[in-house]
């Protein structure tokens, strides 16, 4: 078990990426809602920005892609489990505060969510079922201009003894939606500066741990905007909270990405479901048929098989470019020994890495490769500079990249961020370097 990130967080970042010393504008710009940890010792970027997909209609994708597709690659990454229980029929709660002007649209939001396709896209193969909805309970309470996250669990406890809120069982999910007057902090960091949203679990009076949500009410965060920003943050929440209910136990579910992988859940700011995709643009959308912004959140199996790993799939060729990171490092971060994969480059040097580019189907040209150093994405003094024999191809095409460490990072480790970008479509691949 590696629980490095105890609490998960929509973390946020700018849009406007920092890299080799200038200002990068990058499309880059959704809202991040995943495992975060204010002593990280890695990338934790926010970004925000951009607007969803309103009204993309899910595809499902085809066996069998065509041949010579997708080119030879390294895997991508897999959120893996602590062996802890997913929720099996997840059972929502929202608690609102007097006087919220989206108390009917949280209502009706909660209460369809979980019969979607989205939710089965991306909660099934986790083994979580469809989730139900409880109508909003309104407490009289007058909402705190501050709160704790140490507080938050307490309070629901109160609400539960005064049989304002129901006992809870291992589906269910308490959904807090603080008004905009309300400033939440966890772990050091600040509610719509530092994250939009967070899943967390505390303990009833028998002892029993559930888990619970909290929303903000944040503007213009991601792009998004009033009710969408709220049930956009929801969405992300609950869905991880249904695959990683207790994230702060000795055996959670679905929390972290496979060792090989570490980068990922540093870099994009979390390893949890949601986490993986929320950096991603497109990560929000209208579902067809349910008049309400979403996110879309990582699947494992589309991953295996080369597809859009953010479900559900939109429909257009899939396409990345993957590093070539064959050495192993080992790190030791907070007395934890960590095994993973990346590339050793001692500080001063420079070392070429293959690119191995590849689609799920013909694409209509080629896309771009940039990359992004990771130290200036949270706009750090440079680690990493770049150069390419090429920045463009497309499937089966490999691309030599020259990373050059002009200083160390923490624990003398440094990350970069691959950007494929092609007719306004971006997918994303964290990368390690070792000293």
């Amino acid at each position: 078990m590696r629980p490095l990130i105890p609490v998960s967080m929509l973390a946020l970042l700018p849009a406007t990426l920092m890299a080799c010393g200038g200002t990068v504008t990058s499309d880059l710009s959704t809202q991040d809602a995943g495992g975060s940890d204010t002593s990280n010792p890695f990338i934790q970027p926010s970004l925000d920005g951009g607007s969803p997909d309103v009204d993309a209609a899910p595809v499902v994708i085809d066996a069998g892609p065509p041949v010579g597709y997708p080119a030879p690659h390294p895997p991508m990454p897999q959120v893996i489990t602590g062996g802890g229980a997913v929720m099996a029929a997840p059972h929502i709660i929202p608690i609102v505060f007097p006087n919220d002007a989206f108390q009917t649209d949280i209502n009706t939001f909660v209460a369809g969510i979980g019969a979607t396709p989205y939710w089965t896209a991306n909660t099934q193969e986790y083994g979580v079922g469809a989730a139900t909805g409880a109508a909003v309970v309104a407490v009289t309470d007058t909402a705190p201009t501050t709160i704790d996250d140490s507080a938050v669990g307490p309070w629901i406890v109160s609400k539960i003894t005064a049989g304002k809120l129901p006992a809870p069982t291992a589906n269910t999910l308490y959904a807090i939606y603080y008004p905009a007057s309300t400033t939440v902090t966890l772990q050091g960091a600040t509610s719509c500066n530092q994250f939009g949203g967070y899943h967390d679990q505390g303990q009833d009076s028998n002892g029993n741990a559930f888990s619970y949500a909290v929303i903000p009410r944040c503007q213009g965060l991601g792009g998004l905007t009033g009710l969408d920003d709220v049930t956009g943050a929801s969405s992300h929440e609950f869905i991880e909270a249904a695959t990683d209910p207790l994230p702060q136990s000795m055996t959670p579910a679905y929390g972290q990405v496979d060792d090989d992988h570490l980068i990922w859940e540093f870099l994009l700011g979390g390893g949890e479901t949601g986490d993986m995709c929320a950096q991603n643009p497109g990560a929000f959308y209208k579902p067809q048929g349910f008049n309400y912004t979403v996110q879309r959140s990582w699947s494992n199996q589309q991953a295996a098989a080369s597809h859009d790993p953010c479900a559900p799939a939109l429909g257009t060729p899939y396409f990345n470019s993957a590093p070539v990171l064959d050495d192993v490092i080992n790190l030791n971060i907070g007395g934890q020994s960590i095994t993973t994969k990346g590339v050793k480059i001692p500080v001063g040097q420079s070392k070429v890495v293959e690119l191995d580019l590849y689609s799920d189907a013909p694409t209509s040209g080629a896309w771009t490769v940039k990359a992004l150093d990771g130290a200036q994405l949270q706009q750090q003094p440079t680690n990493l500079t770049f150069a390419f024999d090429k920045t463009s191809g497309q499937n089966g095409d490999k691309i030599k990249m020259t990373i050059k460490v002009v200083t160390t990072g923490m624990y003398n480790v440094e990350s970069f961020l691959l950007v494929s970008k092609m007719n306004g479509q971006e997918s994303l691949w964290a990368g390690l370097v070792s000293n």
